[in-house]
């Protein structure tokens, strides 16, 4: 389905809920055949000012989207690899013991429950992603800089929290409008998305060597220069994705109005409960190598295994949705994910738990790039960045917690083993929950097309 194009709302004496989208007259055959969602009935929508042409131009320039959308990505994914490896070794130098970073590790979920939604509300207010950005970068920068002044613990957790309210608004923005600007091309989202992933790796691996040359503080000597590029990247660069409607009068309880649509409801409760399946296990991934006699060498290649298969996958997510369909390769994910799990619970040796490990990049990328993609083709354009930050802000962290503490309390309670069962089997509940909200309405739609 391509892009829905809108209009301004007419002003005369209709008064119904206004029509606010309608289908782009170049389908893609890879997005779901569903009608996108309006925005509240609360929202006035206005168009957009003109943009330039060039800016307009990048919708019918897939390519350009991909490179620009993808080194966006590269530069903060970058900064997230030079930052979260190595700043809890920082934190010990200063002296945090093990409860207070724990502690700290939690916070940037909680917060984002809140501010990923609140940072696409603004974007979508503005109708445009670029000033959200580059304040979520001044934020990022600043919570980074007095850390590096090595304050007293009691300051860590306010600064840690002030971070990670400026870079929840990165992934679910950048998504907003890379999907925006694709248009009906909207399927190579992984192209880009794969781009970023590829940052991580190579910001991980240099700035690892310069802490073991330097020491832990040299990490904010690569994650604040990141930022800043980042920032000046998507001011100058990003442009405005065609005219994009903005939207006034919708706050946080119109945003959630989203989620009484039965499919959003339901697609919304099996992100998260396959969110929670992944990172619950995930949490325990290292420990498990550990207690299986990995040394640290290997527990490192376990983790770059992860991000190293999600590239290829991300790139071959448009030619795979063509094949089977987007919803199709949703449920797969989560049904990775699950397998995954249930490897981990019954791989004998460190290897082959490493191994089982390759199974996590294809399953996190066809689930990440999969509910993006749909996302774009179910909501209106003009609420995009906050269904964006609902499903891969909200709905992750608040899996990230559930399934963290939940995966905790059972392996401290029953073992590694049955933690791992445990979560293969709210995987494979998540991949049956997301099923039913995309995959048997397009099932049900295609036998109804069918020739009789």
């Amino acid at each position: 389905m391509g892009a829905p194009v809108h209009r301004p709302v007419p002003r005369g004496g209709h008064r119904g809920r206004p029509a606010l989208s309608t289908a782009a007259p170049a389908p893609d055959p890879a997005a779901p055949a569903e009608p996108a969602l309006a925005e509240p009935a609360a929202a006035r929508v206005h168009a957009a000012p003109a943009e330039p042409a060039a800016a307009d131009a990048t919708v019918s320039a897939p390519l350009a989207v991909v490179l620009t959308s993808g080194i966006a990505y590269a530069l903060y994914f970058g900064s997230i690899g030079a930052w979260s490896p190595y700043w809890p070794v920082y934190f010990a130098g200063l002296g945090v013991d093990l409860a207070a970073i724990g502690v700290l590790t939690a916070i940037p979920a909680a917060v984002q429950i809140v501010a990923a939604p609140a940072w696409g509300l603004l974007s979508d207010r503005l109708g445009d992603v670029r000033l959200p950005l580059a304040a979520a970068s001044a934020v990022c920068i600043a919570a980074a800089l007095f850390m590096a002044s090595a304050p007293a613990t009691a300051w860590l957790f306010p600064a840690v929290a002030l971070l990670a309210v400026g870079s929840s608004a990165w992934p679910p923005l950048v998504d907003a409008r890379t999907v925006t600007a694709l248009g009906a091309q909207r399927g190579r989202y992984g192209q880009a998305r794969g781009i970023g992933s590829a940052g991580f790796i190579v910001a991980s691996i240099l700035v690892g060597l310069l802490v073991d040359a330097l020491g832990p503080r040299v990490l904010f000597g690569a994650y604040v220069p990141l930022v800043a590029v980042a920032a000046v990247w998507v001011l100058v660069l990003f442009g405005r994705a065609g005219s994009r409607p903005r939207v006034v009068g919708v706050g946080p309880v119109g945003a959630l109005r989203l989620l009484r649509e039965r499919t959003m409801a339901l697609m919304f409760a099996g992100s998260v409960l396959v969110w929670a399946a992944c990172n619950g296990a995930s949490a325990f991934f290292s420990l498990r190598l550990v207690a299986q006699g990995a040394d640290a060498g290997l527990v490192g290649v376990g983790w770059a295994v992860n991000a190293l298969v999600e590239i290829p996958m991300m790139l071959l997510f448009q030619p795979l949705a063509r094949r089977a369909g987007v919803p199709a390769l949703i449920a797969a994910g989560a049904t990775v994910l699950a397998v995954r799990n249930l490897g981990w619970a019954v791989a004998g040796s460190d290897l082959a738990t490493v191994g089982v490990a390759l199974l996590s990049g294809v399953g996190y990328a066809l689930f990440l790039v999969g509910v993006t993609t749909w996302l774009a083709d179910r909501v209106a354009v003009s609420l995009r960045a906050t269904a964006q930050a609902l499903f891969l802000g909200t709905a992750y962290a608040i899996g990230t917690i559930g399934g963290s503490l939940g995966a905790g309390w059972l392996a401290g309670a029953a073992g590694l083993d049955a933690m791992f069962y445990a979560v293969a089997a709210v995987a494979l509940a998540g991949a049956g929950v997301t099923w039913l909200a995309v995959g048997r309405p397009a099932l049900s739609r295609a036998r109804g097309a069918a020739p009789r």
